[in-house]
């Protein structure tokens, strides 16, 4: 069967033959051919090739979606029932949860007052009450207090704590409590003469004057009042003073034929002659430095007054660093300690009166003043 697109072609085919035939006969004299009647039609060659009548049909086994389309499994995994179950025993909070205590403390952060700060002390003699007692006040001349009232009672000295005082009462050596109280008599003799106590830096012993008939000599005891012991002998000394170290002690004596200082160990071993003056000039009450190496004391020369010098241990460049406090040159000066660079002396102007003094001299600054006698005689630093 010849398709319905190829017949049209050869229809269209044979309208222009024809019409090409009808032109050609109108030109010239050529004579117009009769068409063949339609049986002499010339038919086409009977070989001319035929499109194939077996013309390919679209097969009818066309592949069909095959059935067996996979179906999900009827299989599929299901949840698990025993899906995990919380457990009952969730765990409760501890019933003994700590409560914050009642008694929160007060912060600690509050500003405390600042420290007072620390005073020295000095002890004096003074008749403003009776008849030559002991008081004590700060080093600034505040806070005046009397410790003693038995009258006659002098040489005030701390122990190195400032806990006890050791002073003599009479003739004899006493000691008592810083504010007074446990008043004790160490010596208690009544034929002899116990003066000046001075303790040891270390505090181990007590120096003072022990006069009896064979001399006036420098002793030591222990600060309950035993174990007395002399450290010099069958001479004229007294007013003894420690070095900072405890081992030597300083006095003046007359044993050169005049007053001078002299120094000697603790044991009464290497006596020395420190001072070298003449019958013009006496040399009393040595004072160590704070660091050892000189002693103050007081001295006096014929038509002068009371002064205060400074010497080498060796005993060289003895020379003036105080004179008399006031304008009258009978006014007096007697060199009582050495400390933080300056003297505490005690000066006489009509009455005693405590005063301080730079170590390399100068004007002289009272401490306390009044109408009575206050005569320093030591200076206690915290």
């Amino acid at each position: 069967m010849i398709p319905f697109k190829r017949l049209a072609q050869w229809n269209c085919l044979g309208a222009v033959l024809l019409l090409l035939s009808w032109l050609l006969s109108g030109c010239g004299g050529t004579p117009t051919p009769i068409p063949p009647s339609p049986t002499q039609v010339v038919q086409a060659p009977t070989n001319t090739p035929i499109p194939p009548t077996n013309t390919p049909v679209p097969p009818t086994n066309t592949p069909v979606p095959p059935t067996n389309t996979p179906v999900p499994p009827t299989n599929t995994p299901v949840p698990p029932t025993n899906t995990p179950i919380p457990p009952t025993n969730t765990p409760v909070p501890p019933t003994d949860t700590p409560v914050p205590p009642t008694n929160t403390p007060a912060a600690t952060h509050t500003p405390k007052p600042p420290p007072k700060p620390k005073v020295g002390k000095i002890l004096f003699t003074s008749n403003r009450v009776s008849w030559d007692d002991i008081f004590v006040m700060n080093d600034d001349g505040s806070n005046i207090k009397q410790l003693t009232k038995m009258g006659k009672c002098y040489d005030a000295h701390f122990t190195p704590d400032g806990k006890t005082i050791f002073f003599r009462h009479d003739s004899d050596i006493w000691k008592m409590n810083a504010d007074g109280t446990g008043q004790t008599n160490l010596t208690n003799t009544a034929d002899k003469i116990e003066a000046f106590p001075v303790v040891a830096p270390d505090g181990s012993r007590v120096a003072y004057l022990f006069a009896w008939p064979g001399g006036y000599e420098i002793y030591t005891m222990k600060p309950d009042g035993t174990d007395a012991r002399p450290i010099t002998s069958r001479n004229v000394d007294w007013m003894p003073s420690w070095s900072p170290d405890s081992k030597k002690i300083a006095f003046s004596s007359l044993r050169s034929g005049s007053w001078n200082i002299w120094m000697v160990n603790r044991d009464g071993a290497d006596l020395k002659q420190v001072t070298r003056f003449g019958g013009e000039r006496i040399a009393i009450t040595p004072i160590f430095s704070p660091d050892g190496k000189q002693i103050a004391f007081t001295t006096i020369a014929e038509g002068t007054a009371w002064e205060i010098w400074v010497v080498n241990l060796d005993g060289s460049n003895p020379h003036k660093v105080q004179g008399a406090v006031g304008k009258d040159k009978n006014n007096s000066a007697e060199i009582i300690a050495w400390k933080q660079g300056k003297f505490l002396i005690g000066g006489w102007e009509g009455n005693w009166e405590p005063y301080y003094v730079p170590e390399k001299g100068g004007d002289p600054i009272k401490i306390i003043s009044g109408d009575k006698d206050d005569k320093p005689s030591d200076w206690w630093l915290p």
